[in-house]
């Protein structure tokens, strides 16, 4: 006899979404889906048995208050101007978390993390979706889906260990709707939904949507990583001699970090007023009152330019133009 498959029948259609495969669908035995890098980092925390966590000045500050509320102990560190820690210990029953800025370090975070012995390595992801992920026993990852496409919550944890055999994906059709209108009028419209559905979702931390997996079964990544990788590389060969940062020439990034000391704030001001939006990161207490001078000039001066794929080549040619005459 042949079994149910589907809950209803009839009626009218839903969204036309295709049955793909998402990016990570390889790491599937080592892969669990969140709503938010907080909820999966809050898992993460969770499941691994540490007395310490050493984290960055320069982080994302809700973030931050989500280690702080597992009561683990957690100590900051600060970072140098490529980037890169200071200086981290490898101690046993602890966890470092290395954050992977703006997704222009790949390859440097993944050779600081192999080198560890004793502490377990978290990798930040949030803003380098591309970064093939590391299977170790003590190396952790994180993906934030959400600030790569267009869905309406999501992120990834990948590890050994960590996996929920027992996640039922979650429900965004609450705060879902920012996106139709983002889609038909456009982003300005839709900026304070969108920052609605952000609380929504940070109050309730919980697993994936079932539309945000729907959608991610739909996107073209191979056509997402070029676009990302070709606008990045037209900025920086347009703006690199004007960046107080030293970039690789080509990456798949969550946006093109410019750094321009002291004029940074009043050009992000003149960039907005031209609709550019360009976001601030970060303005969290603890680096403000501990922060070293490069973490923040980072948060003051440094511009966050957007190459995501619904741009091409001639926008990241105006933009940069634009740029220039400040220069």
């Amino acid at each position: 006899m042949v079994t149910r498959t589907k809950a209803e029948y009839g009626g009218f259609l839903p969204l036309e979404l295709n049955d793909g495969q998402e990016y990570y669908n390889d790491y599937s035995d080592v892969l669990s889906r969140y709503n938010s890098i907080k909820s999966a980092m809050f898992f993460l925390l969770e499941n691994i048995s540490i007395k310490r966590i050493y984290i960055p000045y320069y982080y994302c500050p809700t973030t931050i208050k989500a280690i702080k509320s597992t009561g683990i102990n957690v100590s900051f560190y600060h970072i140098k101007n490529d980037l890169l820690p200071d200086y981290l210990p490898d101690e046993e029953n602890s966890a470092v978390l290395l954050v992977n800025y703006f997704g222009v370090i790949t390859q440097e975070v993944k050779k600081i993390a192999v080198g560890f012995k004793n502490a377990i390595v978290i990798i930040d992801n949030a803003h380098a979706f591309f970064s093939e992920p590391i299977i170790s026993n003590n190396i952790y990852q994180l993906y934030s889906a959400k600030k790569f496409f267009g869905v309406p919550d999501g992120a990834y944890l990948i590890g050994k260990g960590v996996r929920s055999e027992n996640q039922a994906p979650g429900h965004s059709y609450e705060y879902a709707d920012y996106l139709l209108l983002t889609y038909e009028v456009g982003t300005n419209a839709s900026y304070k939904k969108k920052k609605s559905a952000d609380l929504i979702i940070e109050s309730n931390p919980g697993t994936m949507s079932v539309l945000a997996m729907g959608l991610l079964r739909n996107v073209d990544y191979a056509k997402v990583r070029e676009k990302r990788e070709r606008n990045f590389e037209m900025l920086h060969e347009k703006l690199g001699r004007y960046n107080d940062l030293f970039l690789i020439k080509k990456c798949a990034a969550y946006h093109y970090p410019l750094l321009i000391t002291e004029k940074g704030r009043e050009i992000k001001k003149t960039l907005v007023s031209r609709k550019i939006y360009v976001p601030t990161l970060w303005l969290g207490e603890d680096l403000m009152r501990n922060g070293n001078d490069f973490e923040l000039l980072m948060s003051n001066d440094a511009i966050f330019l957007p190459i995501d794929q619904r741009y091409d080549i001639n926008d990241m040619i105006y933009i940069a133009d634009f740029l220039s005459s400040f220069m």
